[in-house]
């Protein structure tokens, strides 16, 4: 079974660069990463930590790899703007189930 067989099969989240950057700036793309979390107890630091791993790798996978600097400054701004829009994510969801955040949640 490959990655996009197993994403439409679980419970996904869906990260996506914000599409108000994307439409300022025409030369960029917008570009969009699954993150299982069905598997997650995102009620504890534990499963935070995973779904923030996931995220990471994720979005090291969307936003590829670069050959100069230019491009690695643009890899690494992808990178962060995925996680950034993940933890939005996370906090809305995690809200909507009334769970707290790890106090000490690192980026």
């Amino acid at each position: 079974m490959n990655r996009l067989d197993r994403a439409a099969c679980a419970a996904t989240l869906m990260l996506a660069l914000s599409p108000t950057v994307a439409a300022a700036e025409p030369d960029r793309m917008t570009l969009t990463a699954r993150v299982v979390i069905r598997d997650l107890d995102i009620g504890t630091a534990a499963g935070q930590q995973l779904f923030r791993e996931r995220v990471r790798r994720a979005a090291a996978m969307a936003c590829g790899t670069a050959t100069d600097l230019r491009e690695r400054f643009d890899v690494l701004r992808c990178q962060a703007e995925m996680r950034d829009d993940a933890r939005v994510r996370l906090a809305a969801l995690t809200r909507a189930r009334g769970i707290e955040l790890a106090a000490n949640a690192s980026r």
